[in-house]
């Protein structure tokens, strides 16, 4: 397996999981009917605009890396590299839903756990 690195952030524990890999859809496809009832079908590849979603599940981040991975989805507002599972592809950080890296402490304490955290890190490819 190869290493993930995300723009010029190499996390120190790569655990980090493609959780959509095989469900994000690659086609989009309309179907409409013509006064006659015959389908017309439109589909096309979809290019630009997939959603990529890294994740830990609960093997964890170096909290260092976490921090590191929310600032640059707060500055970084612009396309990088991601490279992930051998591939690389030109993404943006994926604010749409809400934040575009979010983060679990593993062990309930107050503050946080100092040093892991279960991430999800949310992409867009451009």
């Amino acid at each position: 397996m190869s290493d993930t690195v995300i723009d010029t952030i190499k996390p120190e524990m790569q655990q980090l999981l493609w959780l959509n890999r095989d469900s994000e859809p690659v086609v989009a496809a309309n179907v409409t009917r013509s006064l006659n009832g015959a389908p017309h079908i439109q589909q096309t590849v979809i290019n630009h605009g997939r959603k990529v979603i890294l994740g830990t599940k609960d093997s964890g981040m170096d909290k260092d890396d976490f921090n590191a991975l929310k600032t640059h989805s707060k500055t970084k507002l612009t396309e990088f590299d991601l490279q992930v599972e051998g591939q690389t592809l030109s993404v943006i950080w994926d604010h749409t839903q809400g934040p575009a890296v979010t983060g679990e402490d593993p062990f309930d304490q107050v503050g946080g756990f100092e040093m892991k955290t279960n991430v999800t890190l949310r992409f867009l490819t451009v």
